[in-house]
């Protein structure tokens, strides 16, 4: 036998020498006041955080929008520097000329 085997016989033998502890039960009521408080409780919803979350993420989107097109510059009229529609882009790449 190694050691171990020997500590763990001695171990085993004193735990079964040893008294057994009184079981103590719980006060009474105890079961009664646990479901009531559980169910006195709100239910949680697991999406409740993102819900949240969302909602503010809109305010903050519609604002931002909202100075977004109050301080729109689009400049539509000016005239534009180059009209890429019609620009021969073909030569001005492979420089056919």
């Amino acid at each position: 036998m190694n050691p171990f085997d020997r500590t763990w016989q001695k171990l085993t033998a004193l735990a079964r020498q040893a008294p057994t502890a009184a079981l103590e039960s719980a006060p009474l009521g105890l079961a009664t006041r646990v479901v009531a408080r559980a169910w006195s409780q709100p239910v949680t919803r697991p999406w409740a955080v993102m819900e949240r979350l969302a909602w503010r993420g809109l305010v903050v989107a519609v604002a931002l929008g909202g100075v977004a097109a109050i301080f729109d510059d689009d400049g539509s009229t000016a005239e534009p520097i180059e009209d890429y529609a019609t620009a021969d882009t073909v030569n001005e790449l492979l420089d056919l000329t």
